[in-house]
Parts: structure tokens; sequence; C-alpha cells
């Protein structure tokens, strides 16, 4: 198909054609128009939803919360007016988007779109303003306004925490006890109150909504101390405080039982008076008196454990005292009769010993002890009468123990001083009896071997011997004795007469072996030639006292004649023993 055909085509259809292109360009025109249209609807409905947000910001009721505030608070009467001035500006700007609204909105039902696009226009100018003066308001009565937001978020703190409370407080009904009903008039009361608050809000007195807020605080407080203590204070009343007034009373029972004196105690009278008390703890306790009843609740736990500690310090002192009064009466006794005796030979044996003012420190004990005897007669007393606390005879038999158990151990070292010295006088005299014999056996033992010849040195040693026991008896019969000089001349002749004893002895041995040995060796006297000679000159040593001299004779003629015999042997060993 050519370009002539076209137009010939066209040419035809030209009336046809005339009226699609109209209609097309209608069309046209009526899409563009419906669309301006909707775009002019839907910024309508923004600026209507931006004028809704506009009038939803809460200024008028905090304009009128100011107003309160105002009257009551001059200080910010000032800025109250400037906002409220500013609020007019806002209500008159806003009364001006509603006439533009509305004018917007009948432009666009009667299809006046250039009218309305220029109204919208404007309108959105108006919004945008009042939105941001109205913002600015509600930012400046918020500030003045600060006090009761803060006032609301803490009385809302407070409501969450009074519910809390009062949950708790009904979940726990049986550990309340007799308290609940209390619990219950001030939940109640905490209620009241913040119906009170809201009153005082609303009115925009502030300082009285914070006085109530301030009381319903304290009293949350107190509830919650209350619901928190009260089981803890029932199970001390119900549990302990019983179980100690039970326990004191047996305690009590017991030691009475055993013969304690406990009357000063008053134990019934006490337990009476307790008993009377935990009934009117119980009382405040349900009324709520938390801190009046803590108090008399420790008061009463203290005082019984007091009370049974004082029993029970009286039960321990009771058989200390029945322990203790056995030892210190029994040492009394003995030093009764003990320095009783000392007393009477005090004066002898000062006088004899030579100890100076033994007499008077034996005075000073007949002194000390009669003093302790008055005491004891009265510690005594004390015990029997059974009228004293055990506790009190208990301080008394104790100081008294310790004066007896100071003098005792003073009497037994001078006891021990005096017996020393006795001791060394019956030793001394022992001694004596036993050098008497000794020397006695001395004398006899030479005497029954009819010597022929005795040197003269055991002459003179018997007679030096004899002057020791003089000695010794002179110093035993004095009145007076110094007995360091007594023991060492005992110690003195103990050691020579023994000595002396010990060479007789020898002595002795040895004569017995010459003899022994001449009558062995005479039975060669005859037809031995030599060993009559060495038993001549043996014979001749004996009669002059050389025993030594002789019996070496006789055992070395022997000993040539018969060396190595039985009869030799024993002959040289006593001789070695003998020497």
């Amino acid at each position: 198909m050519n370009f002539q055909m076209i137009l010939k085509l066209m040419n035809d259809y030209k009336y046809i054609i005339a009226v699609v292109l109209v209609l097309l360009i209608i069309g046209v025109f009526v899409y563009i128009r419906m669309a301006k249209k909707r775009r002019l609807n839907k910024a309508f409905e923004t600026l209507e939803v931006r004028y809704n947000e506009l009038m939803s910001i809460p200024v008028l009721f905090k304009i009128n919360k100011a107003n309160g505030l105002a009257k009551l608070n001059p200080d910010v009467e000032k800025k109250v007016s400037e906002c409220k001035a500013e609020f007019s500006e806002i209500n008159a700007r806003q009364e001006e988007i509603s006439d533009a609204l509305a004018d917007s909105e009948d432009a666009l039902a009667f299809g006046k779109l250039k009218e309305a696009s220029k109204h919208l226009s404007l309108l959105d100018e108006l919004i945008a303003e009042s939105m941001e003066q109205t913002i600015s308001l509600n930012d400046n009565l918020e500030t003045l306004l600060e006090q009761e937001t803060r006032q609301r978020m803490e009385i809302t703190a407070l409501k969450d925490r009074f519910r809390e409370l009062k949950k708790n407080a009904i979940e726990n009904t049986s550990g309340l006890g007799d308290a609940f009903p209390t619990i219950e008039d001030q939940i109640k009361e905490i209620e009241q109150n913040f119906s009170i608050f809201e009153e005082w809000m609303y009115a925009s007195d502030f300082m009285k909504a914070q006085e109530i807020s301030e009381e319903t605080r304290v009293s949350i407080d107190d509830l919650e101390t209350k619901i928190t203590e009260i089981p803890k204070l029932y199970e001390h009343a119900k549990g302990l405080i019983p179980q100690l007034l039970d326990e004191v009373s047996k305690l009590y029972q017991g030691v009475r039982q055993n013969g304690v004196f406990v009357e000063h105690l008053e134990v019934p009278k006490n337990i009476g008076v307790l008993s009377e008390i935990l009934k009117d703890d119980l009382i405040n306790i349900g009324q709520g008196e938390i801190e009046k009843s803590r108090t008399s609740l420790k008061e009463s736990q203290k005082r019984l454990e007091q009370l049974a500690l004082s029993i029970q310090k009286e039960d321990k002192a009771q058989r200390e005292v029945d322990s203790l009064s056995e030892e210190v009466f029994e040492n009394l006794e003995f030093l009764v009769d003990s320095i009783e005796k000392m007393c009477k030979d005090a004066h002898k044996v000062e006088t004899r010993f030579n100890f100076d003012g033994y007499t008077e420190n034996v005075g000073v004990f007949s002194q000390r002890i009669q003093e302790f005897s008055e005491s004891g007669v009265k510690v005594s007393r004390m015990i029997e009468e059974e009228k004293i606390p055990a506790s009190t005879i208990l301080i008394s038999l104790q100081e008294l123990g310790q004066d007896v158990s100071m003098l005792k151990d003073e009497y037994l070292v001078m006891n021990e001083k005096v017996e020393r010295a006795n001791a060394d006088e019956v030793r001394a005299t022992k001694q004596l009896l036993k050098l008497h014999l000794i020397i006695n056996d001395v004398q006899v033992r030479i005497q029954k071997r009819s010597l022929p010849s005795i040197s003269d040195k055991y002459a003179s040693d018997l007679e030096r011997a004899y002057k020791y026991t003089d000695q010794v008896k002179e110093m035993l019969g004095q009145d007076v004795i110094d007995v360091k000089l007594l023991n060492a001349t005992v110690d003195e002749a103990i050691d020579y007469i023994y000595k002396l004893h010990n060479n007789v002895n020898n002595l002795v041995g040895v004569v017995d072996m010459c003899e022994n040995a001449i009558v062995y060796a005479n039975k060669f006297r005859a037809f031995v030639p030599d060993i009559d000679a060495e038993l001549t000159r043996a014979e001749l040593s004996f009669n002059s006292g050389d025993y030594t001299q002789s019996l070496t004779t006789i055992i070395n003629s022997i000993d040539r004649y018969r060396p190595n015999t039985a009869y030799e042997e024993m002959i040289r060993d006593n001789a070695k023993s003998a020497r």
C-alpha cells in the first residue's frame, strides 16, 4: 500500500477519522484532568492526616493545666501568659487551616482543580507553620509541666510496686496470720491515696499531689516491711520464744531436783512475765507494730538466754563447790594439825638447828591458819544453809582455797627444811652406831687373831677413828646443831673408818694366808732342806709383823719345789686379794 492509497482512504473516511480524533483528544483531556484530581485528592488526604496529627497534640489540655499551675505558682504566670498568647495564634492558624480544608474540599468536589491546587498549596504552608509552632508550644508546656510528668512517673512506679506487694500479701495470707486484716486495711488506704493523688493532679495542685505521693511511698515501704517481716516475727514469737520458755522451765526443774539453789533468779516469776509479754507481742504483730514487736521479742530472747545461762552457771558452780570444798577443807584440816604440831616444837627446832626467825614465821602461820579456819567456818555455814547462790559461795571458796594453797606451799617449804635438818640428825645418829660397830669389828678381828705384832699406825688409826665418833656424838649432844658441819664431819668419819675397816680386813686375810701357807709347807720341811730354811725366815718375818714378806717367802719356796700346784694357786690368789 502506497502513500496515495493512504490519502485516498483517509479522504473517504475523513469524517469518521475527525470524530475519532476529537474523541481521542477529549479522552486525553479527561484522563489528564482525572489524574490531576486524583493527585490533588491524595494531597488533600495527606494534608488532612497532618491536620489531624496537629490537632491531636494536647496543647489545649496542657494550657488548662498550665493555667491551674499559674494560679498556684505565681512564678510561672508570665511564661503561662506567653504560652496562652502563642496558643491563641496557633488557634487562629488552625481556624485558617480548617477553612482552607473546607475550600479545598469544595473546589475538588466541583472540579475546580486549579483553585483546589492553590488552596492545597496554601494549606501545606499553613499546616507546616502551625505544626512547628504547636510543637514548640508543646515543648514549652512540657517544661512547665515537668513536675507533673515526673510525679506521674513516680506514681506509676509506686502503683507497679503496690500491685506486686498486694499480690504477695494475698498469696501469703497464712504467713501473715492475724495481721492480714491490718494489711488489708493498709492496702485500702493506699488505694485511696492513689485516688486522692489523681484528684490533686487534675486540679494541677502539684504540691498537694507531691505530699500524697510521698505519703503513699512511705505507706508502701511500711507495707513491704510488714509483708516481709511479719512471717519472721510470727516464727520468732510462736517458735523460738515458746521453745526457750520450755527449755528454761525444764532446766529450772532439773537443777532444783539436784539441790541447786536458784531461787534468787526468780525463774517462775520471769517465765510468767515473759509469757504475758509474748501475748502482747502477738497482739502487736497482729496490729502491724513491727519495730515494737521486734524489739520486745529480741529483749525476751535475750532475757531467756541470760536466765538459762544463769541457771547453768549456778549448776556448774554447785558442782565446783562440791568438788572444791572437799579439797579445800582437807587442806585446811591438814594445815591446822600440822601447824599446831609445828608451833609446839618451834622454839626447840629454832634453837637446835639455828633457824633464825623460825618461831616468828610459825607464829605467822598460826595466825593465818586461824583466820582461814574462821573463813572456812563461814563458807561451811554458807554451804549448809543452802540459801546462798553457789556462784557466790564459789567465789568465797576459791579465795579461801587460794589462800590455803599458798599457806600450804609455804608450810611445805619450811617443813621440808626442818625435815631435812631432822633427817641429817637421824642419819648422823644411825651412822654413828654403824661406825661404832665397824670399829668394834676391827678390834675383834685383830684381838681374835692374836697377832704377834701390829704396827703403831693401826693403833693411831684406831684412836683417830674413836675421835671421829666422839666428835659426832658430841655434836649430836649439843643444844644447837650446825647441820652443815655435822654432815661434813659424818662424811669424813665414814670415809676414814671404812677405809680402816678395809685395811684391817686385808691384813687379817694376809695373816690367814700366811698361817695356811706355813701349815702347808711344814709337810715338806722334814725332807726338803731349802723349804726348812725358807720357812724359818718366813716365821721370823711373820713374828715381826711383816706378813706380806712372810707370805711371799713361803709361796716362792713352795713354787720351787712343786710349781703350779692347786693349793699354791689358791694361796697365790688369796695373797693377791690381800694386797
